[in-house]
């Protein structure tokens, strides 16, 4: 008999937004080939006469998505997170009606959310009108930023823990941070995946000329939003100070985000605006091959889960160099599929860099070949079915 869940997830693709949550929707596309239904409720940000959030008011309410079904929820929040201790009572309030609809014709089994806090709040609120078991998967800043933000996130964060019949981490370090919390949840690790027919091995030269990017001299590829979590502003200055050892040398920074306008005019004071390039967010099916126009891919995050370029550039056969945090020592093999440095060390990201890109390409080929072994085992494929396992789990023990 096949599962239904209900899948709540604030972070889903959407037209304002289309890479938001992209990991939520390859795991879903995976499980439905894994012959799990799933509908999906997505809130997003209403708050009047807030320009940033204008295009969401556009936003149709019930859509499918690769043949998902998904339907975006209007939910009243405040610009800047303000008072974010109150968003997981506002998503349950908004959220209640269209799960009764749903399950009017949609007789789910077990409700999904994405982030302990506020989606596994209000999921955890619902659950006994449907006595229905409610599994979370906690993504990272929602254990390791969000408690930090006040004293009343910190207690609707452990609510959330105690209410989840189950916790899934993207890594052991964010259970063992969850377990600290809430020593008594019930809980796993199983690490999110990529897709090996997207991201695989392609010819470096075909890929920038794709892209009208020169064939000639090295790239360095960031991906990912333009946030301060993100440790974009060390990742120019350890930039700018190789760049004078090698004039072939070229970063390209694929996303978009708040800092931009602030990390553009770092660029022009440190001198290297003809050696970045800064590329907008891009469609989710060109990323593969933005990462196979690279040399080196690279992160340089203050903190993170597990970050889906890292999984994506290891199929792609490309290295990375990344900062340990998270879940990325849990999968990162230090000098063997590229380097770890720590967060905000500039020296080290430098020292990396010139590494890989200057030293020795030959080690920065080699790296990125025992990269792409190590990603076999980690394909959305194989979570799926650690999560049909999961769910049958909680779905047979809640019908005893």
């Amino acid at each position: 008999m096949s599962q239904r869940v209900l899948v709540i997830s604030h972070m889903y693709p959407n037209p304002v937004n289309p890479m938001s949550g992209i990991f939520v929707h390859n795991e879903l596309k995976a499980l439905k080939e894994q012959g799990i239904e799933v509908e999906v409720l997505s809130p997003i940000p209403k708050f009047p006469f807030y320009p940033k959030w204008k295009e969401y008011r556009q936003v149709q309410g019930k859509t499918k998505i690769d043949d998902i079904s998904v339907t975006y929820v209007p939910t009243r929040m405040f610009p800047g997170g303000l008072f974010f201790s109150t968003y997981g009572d506002r998503y349950e309030r908004a959220l209640i009606s269209h799960v009764e609809a749903i399950y009017n014709e949609f007789s789910f089994d077990l409700i999904h959310c994405h982030t302990i806090y506020p989606d596994g709040f209000a999921g955890g609120k619902m659950k006994g009108r449907f006595q229905v078991p409610v599994v979370c998967t906690i993504h990272g800043s929602d254990i390791m930023l969000y408690p930090k933000r006040s004293q009343g996130v910190y207690r609707k964060t452990m609510e959330a823990l105690q209410m989840a019949d189950y916790i899934v981490t993207v890594s052991e370090r964010l259970l063992h941070e969850a377990k600290k919390m809430v020593p008594s949840i019930h809980g796993e690790t199983i690490y999110n995946g990529f897709d090996p027919c997207l991201f695989t091995v392609q010819d470096k030269i075909e890929a920038r000329r794709k892209l009208e990017l020169p064939e000639q001299g090295k790239i360095l590829l960031f991906v990912g939003n333009l946030y301060p979590v993100k440790g974009i502003e060390f990742l120019l200055q350890a930039f700018a100070r190789i760049c004078s050892h090698d004039s072939s040398l070229h970063l390209c920074l694929v996303g978009d985000g708040p800092l931009r306008s602030t990390l553009e005019q770092q660029v022009k004071e440190l001198n290297i605006s003809h050696s970045v390039s800064f590329k907008g967010r891009r469609a989710y099916d060109e990323i593969p091959t933005w990462i196979s126009s690279s040399d080196v891919v690279v992160l340089s995050s203050l903190s993170e889960g597990l970050p889906s370029i890292l999984l994506e550039s290891m199929g792609s056969a490309r290295p990375m160099i990344a900062t340990a945090v998270g879940g990325i020592p849990e999968i990162l093999q230090n000098g063997k599929t590229g380097i770890l440095v720590e967060p905000k060390d500039v020296d080290g990201l430098a020292s990396a860099m010139h590494k890989l890109l200057i030293e020795d390409s030959h080690l920065a080929n080699q790296m990125g070949q025992q990269a792409y072994q190590s990603s076999q085992s980690l394909t959305w494929q194989a979570h799926a079915s650690k999560m049909e396992d999961l769910y049958q789990r909680l779905v047979n023990q809640n019908t005893l």
